[in-house]
């Protein structure tokens, strides 16, 4: 990837596994997956795709704006090694810096949980703006 980080913090990819209301087993989730000046791709959990969104200038500048502040939240948020899936009523983020994978549910409504939305949503709208 010969990705050159600033700081220990700096987040280079971002997950957000975003709940969708289905009663398909298996369809209960969407992933917005985020890798520093590479990738922006949201998955499915029927298996569909929408690959190479990075190659919309606005997607790239939501995306690079989400990962360059979202370091912000690392504070607030735990260090884990556990990535295994379950079911959620709430976003679960996952944020990869240099010092490992950290993880928060956005359930609080708080000041972090807003902001980590909001970045989110940026990212998402940008993605339906381009009609794909």
């Amino acid at each position: 990837m010969n990705l050159e980080l600033e700081n220990n913090d700096q987040v280079y990819i971002a997950l957000f596994d975003i709940p969708v209301e289905t009663s398909i087993m298996g369809f209960q989730t969407e992933t917005l997956a985020l890798v520093f000046g590479l990738n922006v791709h949201l998955y499915h959990g029927s298996g569909s795709t929408i690959t190479n969104l990075e190659q919309y200038p606005e997607v790239m500048k939501a995306m690079q704006s989400l990962l360059i502040s979202s370091s912000q939240a690392l504070p607030y948020m735990e260090l884990t090694k556990d990535m295994n899936f379950y079911n959620s009523q709430c976003v679960r983020v996952y944020l990869k810096t240099e010092q490992g994978i950290y993880f928060r549910e956005l359930c609080k409504n708080d000041k972090i949980d807003t902001f980590l939305q909001g970045m989110m949503n940026y990212v998402l709208d940008e993605i339906t703006k381009t009609g794909v």
